[in-house]
């Protein structure tokens, strides 16, 4: 969360029980003119967590934070709004086979969010 409080809580923030074995999706709609953090928690035996932000129409994969080692944080901004799929799940290196088997999780996503500053939109419409 961000700690110097630029940054609301967003009304989309989600969470959702999961297993190993699950893919969770959110269908998130993005406001334009703002930045967001997209911040991802789990039990602490499900990490790493991996999370795809995919277009909703093509599918296709816009980012995947296996290619960042698993970060759990993500700043994003989009000049218009835009509805985004954020595709879940966990790896669960720390979890014995049982504990995959036999135990489900919470999963959650905070999403915070802060307009633009005066002086980036002013930029952008250049």
């Amino acid at each position: 969360m961000d700690r110097n409080k630029e940054y609301k809580i967003y009304s989309q923030s989600r969470s959702a029980v999961i297993t190993p074995s699950d893919t969770i999706e959110f269908s998130i709609v993005f406001y334009g003119q703002k930045d967001y953090i997209c911040s991802f928690c789990t039990h602490q035996k499900f990490y790493p967590i991996n999370f795809r932000l995919m277009d909703p129409d093509t599918r296709e994969i816009l980012y995947d934070n296996k290619e960042d080692n698993y970060i759990e944080s993500l700043g994003i901004g989009f000049d218009v709004a835009r509805t985004m799929i954020i595709q879940i799940n966990v790896l669960a290196r720390k979890a014995t086979p049982e504990e995959i088997k036999d135990y489900a999780g919470c999963i959650g996503l905070l999403l915070q969010y802060k307009n633009y500053s005066e002086k980036k939109v002013n930029l952008q419409m250049k």
